[in-house]
């Protein structure tokens, strides 16, 4: 028997990743004192909500930071794996918190719709219109990230979210400006809630699929086991498995039966080739000769 594992870092830069968050954070922390000052002093209900709203956001910024940082903690005799997991963890407590975040603003709106009420239209306007710009421009801060790992996915679309919130209550603030219609309010937040569920559920279920150690949705096991075998010297595999070791690691372990243990090297560094291209850094192989007769079972 032959082993061979392939272990290669992960692309995201920690620096930039790092300056991110921080800078989302903060900006989504003033934003909301903002939101709670005149929400209070005109008693806008709509600013009120939105700002408990992205209170709860800045928790989820903030799990998906500590998760970030945990993909930095080397393995030890426990934690074979150091605390990579632990980011797919964070990732599903991201998912439930937003999907909190769209029973609240469902909830919200229908409550003004039921009970509408007199709000100062311009000031609701000119603080919706600062959060569009602030939870967008932090928004793209994650956007050419986010394919990479999902609690930067999750960060992008707790943001993006917000930024759609702010839309809902400015387009709302002027049809209530100019026609006096207060339920416009509660009808926007609830429309606003539907778009941010198909996201949401993405989401969920790519880190529920992550807990459970399943193959990650952007990964066919079958399209992966038919490239192996086109490699040149590969005469069958079997027992393959593939799952998310973190956020943004895969990894797989599979038995390669080859024609030639001498041409292992050579094989071995195909397959990596082929398997960096499906997204899986992290690879332990089993190399067996034809005659060999594998004794294990379920194979694939």
């Amino acid at each position: 028997m032959a082993h061979s594992h392939n272990h290669a870092p992960p692309t995201l830069n920690s620096k930039d990743i790092n300056r991110s968050f921080l800078i989302g954070i903060a900006l989504n922390a003033a934003y909301v004192v903002i939101e709670l000052f005149y929400g209070w002093k005109i008693g806008s209900t709509a600013l009120l909500s939105d700002a408990v709203h992205n209170i709860g956001d800045i928790s989820g910024l903030l799990l998906a930071f500590l998760a970030f940082r945990l993909l930095r903690f080397k393995p030890n005799s426990v934690f074979t794996y150091g605390l990579k997991k632990g980011s797919v963890l964070a990732s599903f407590i991201n998912s439930i918190l937003l999907a909190f975040a769209i029973g609240a603003i469902a909830w919200e709106g229908v409550r003004h719709i039921l009970n509408p009420h007199n709000i100062n239209g311009n000031i609701v306007m000119i603080v919706a219109a600062i959060g569009i710009v602030i939870n967008f421009s932090s928004a793209l801060l994650f956007r050419n990230k986010k394919k990479d790992d999902l609690n930067i996915k999750a960060a992008y679309w707790h943001l993006m979210a917000d930024a759609l919130v702010s839309l809902g209550v400015v387009i709302s603030g002027l049809i209530i400006k100019y026609t006096g219609w207060n339920l416009v309010d509660g009808i926007a937040a609830i429309l606003v809630a539907l778009v941010i569920l198909g996201s949401t559920w993405s989401l969920f279920k790519d880190s529920i699929i992550a807990m459970m150690d399943g193959v990650p949705s952007e990964i066919n096991t079958h399209e992966i086991t038919s490239h192996i075998k086109e490699v040149a010297g590969v005469a069958g595999v079997h027992h393959i498995h593939i799952w998310s070791m973190s956020t943004n690691e895969n990894a797989l372990t599979s038995h390669i039966v080859v024609e030639d243990l001498n041409d292992i090297p050579r094989i071995k560094a195909d397959i990596k080739e082929e398997l960096k291209e499906h997204n899986i850094t992290h690879s332990t192989l089993e190399f067996e000769l034809i005659e060999e007769k594998c004794l294990e079972k379920n194979k694939l």
